[in-house]
């Protein structure tokens, strides 16, 4: 019985964006809105040179663009104003279709920030999944003329994907927001199987104890806060999917004792969901982004 519950806990993981999905209205034609087409031509000129463009449509008011990026599914959206100065950009790394309006991006997309992200799910942000965000990266950055370093949000694997890119790239990140992050497999040891946690089955500690294998964000804390790198730390108490306990307490108890800068909120009646901070808080994720 607890090994099914074990199962259903990642399971719940793996799910966890498909009732904002659910809820998010049909997309309308790009024109419809009065996007900032000179802004969305150049983009789409620019990735059309080397990618195809499956879709465009319009994702909470702002012109988006669906695209194949070295056979992964990926999308762009550019403000429907001008963009700010030196391109800023936040990448949601897993879900980025979860709670979108409590992450505080369509308002940051209303200041000028472009909004991206791409399916690195199915790699679980093994080593290479790790090599596939810095391409993309770098495609961003070299061909769209976005800013160098990414402004990451990271909602439960999110969070996974997130830490290990910034260990792996610290260059290539400005800041990280998580929001109950997964940071360590060890609510899963028992439950470990190849649908749940992907490549990293096959690489699972003889002993089952993930919390101490260095390859776990929980133990990346200290080289993601010694490259100076400032994180938001989002989470609620009674998360009993990814537990406070074995995830975000130890990882910013280790960033702090590293020297990092890492904003905390507890929030004590929360579980796992939802993701984000409530309307008329999402200041503090905003307010995160857009600090100098």
């Amino acid at each position: 019985m607890r090994d099914m519950k074990n199962i259903v806990a990642v399971a719940a993981i793996a799910v966890s964006a498909l009732c904002a999905a659910a809820a998010k209205p049909a997309a309308k034609p790009a024109q419809a809105l009065g996007v900032s087409a000179d802004n969305a031509a150049a983009l789409r000129a620019k990735i059309a040179k080397t990618c195809k463009i499956e879709r465009e449509d319009v994702w909470y008011g702002h012109s988006r663009i669906q695209f194949r990026f070295k056979e992964r599914k990926a999308w762009v959206v550019a403000p429907s104003v001008a963009p700010l100065d030196g391109t800023p950009w936040t990448w949601t790394m897993q879900w980025a279709e979860a709670f979108v309006e409590r992450t505080g991006v369509p308002a940051l997309l209303k200041s000028g920030f472009h909004h991206v992200t791409i399916d690195l799910y199915p790699t679980r942000m093994d080593d290479t999944g790790i090599a596939a965000a810095a391409e993309f990266q770098d495609f961003l950055v070299k061909e769209l003329g976005f800013a160098p370093k990414a402004n990451l949000i990271g909602m439960s694997w999110g969070g996974f994907f997130s830490i290990r890119y910034a260990a792996a790239h610290p260059g290539n990140v400005r800041r990280i927001y998580l929001d109950a992050p997964l940071l360590s497999f060890q609510r899963f040891r028992a439950a470990a199987n190849a649908r749940g946690i992907g490549s990293w089955f096959a690489s699972r500690p003889s002993d089952g104890e993930w919390r101490k294998d260095p390859r776990m964000p929980v133990n990346m804390a200290g080289a993601v806060a010694k490259a100076g790198i400032p994180i938001l730390l989002l989470y609620g108490g009674k998360d009993d999917v990814v537990p406070p306990d074995e995830n975000c307490r130890p990882f910013a108890a280790a960033f702090k004792a590293a020297g990092g800068k890492i904003e905390e909120h507890c929030r004590p009646a929360y579980g796992h969901h939802p993701h984000g901070a409530d309307p008329g808080k999402l200041g503090v994720i905003t307010g995160f982004f857009t600090a100098k």
